[in-house]
């Protein structure tokens, strides 16, 4: 936290590096950015359009949370999500559209994130059921938001700026101390992981941020520079490549959850159904990943694929207990090093 100096003490720092990294001194930006236990913004408007997203997207689910108590209003609700869409202000439709994979840049990922969101619209507006809107929410929430925010973070961290990095932070949705309760996006599917699991990864996630944000200042002024390349400097590299891990676990294990559940799903037909489309959208963030990984990664990939496909085109209840969750689940902790505990 930063400590204010007595007033008649202030004059006498003036010329002094300020602990916070504001001043104009590198030295003392260095020092204030790598000390840090909050994350400290190179510049607070550089993540204001993604708090704005944020917020949109926080709004949108809400109008599904509505729909879902009654879903006569479904189709309502659907009108007035679209418009925060594709709203002007927030340019969320917009930016979802042009979203690049930095490990796979020539795939069509803006394209298949904006038919998941069209798909999901779609499905709301002619909800009738609160089954109806849940699977529309999933199909919305995880294979449109969850996964754009997942490639946003990336997008920003390989283009290694002080306004990129900025925006890769409001994009994880940490806030300013990662505090458990105000965590948003990438950092609250993390925190919802550690709760079920018993894992760290919100802190975690964290931890590498601020490693991050120092490596990153620290390496574009002994440059003198205001971008490099993601991999120009090693401690940078090695952070942005832990916060891809870490939000890969997340995702993962988000997986793991939705196949637990689908296992204990029993005779809750319209709740097996509904973990059925979280399990098919969350993977939809890893899948073409894992389809070029390890052959443990290709091999589940291929798994999964099989057991949501032949599962959607089952329209009755008997692909529950054809749904092989024992297996999926163990290949996935194994995969990903992970313990799946519900």
């Amino acid at each position: 936290m930063k400590k204010t100096l007595p007033l008649l003490l202030a004059p006498l720092a003036f010329g002094l590096a300020a602990c916070d990294g504001t001043t104009d001194d590198p030295a003392g930006k260095e020092a204030g950015r790598c000390e840090a236990t909050e994350y400290l913004a190179f510049d607070p408007v550089n993540h204001a359009p993604q708090d704005a997203r944020l917020d949109a997207i926080d709004q949108m689910l809400a109008l599904f949370a509505e729909a879902s108590t009654d879903p006569s209003t479904a189709a309502a609700k659907a009108k007035q999500i679209r418009d925060l869409y594709e709203s002007p202000t927030t340019k969320l439709a917009a930016k979802i559209e042009g979203r690049k994979d930095v490990h796979h840049p020539e795939a069509p990922l803006g394209a298949e994130m904006t038919a998941t969101i069209e798909d999901a619209l779609s499905r709301l507006e002619g909800a009738t059921t609160a089954t109806e809107v849940a699977i529309a929410k999933q199909r919305f929430e995880k294979g449109g938001m969850y996964r754009f925010l997942f490639h946003s973070v990336l997008e920003e961290l390989w283009a290694p700026t002080r306004q990129h990095y900025d925006e890769a932070y409001g994009y994880l949705g940490s806030g300013e101390t990662n505090a458990p309760g105000a965590r948003r996006s990438l950092a609250r599917l993390a925190t919802q992981r550690d709760a079920t699991n018993g894992t760290t990864l919100g802190e975690e996630l964290f931890t590498h941020l601020l490693d991050g944000a120092c490596a990153l200042e620290t390496a574009l002024d002994a440059r003198g520079a205001d971008e490099m390349n993601v991999d120009d400097d090693p401690a940078y590299f090695a952070a942005a490549q832990a916060i891809d891990r870490k939000m890969r676990l997340a995702v993962a294990a988000s997986v793991g959850h939705e196949v637990y559940e689908i296992g204990k799903a029993g005779a809750d037909v319209d709740g097996a159904r509904i973990e059925l489309h979280e399990v098919d959208a969350f993977f939809s963030i890893l899948e073409r990943s894992m389809s070029s990984g390890t052959d443990a990664e290709k091999a589940l990939a291929a798994d999964l694929r099989t057991a949501v496909d032949e599962a959607m085109a089952n329209e009755d209840a008997s692909w529950i207990a054809a749904f092989p969750a024992d297996d999926l689940l163990r290949a996935i902790e194994s995969t990903f090093g992970i313990t799946v505990k519900g």
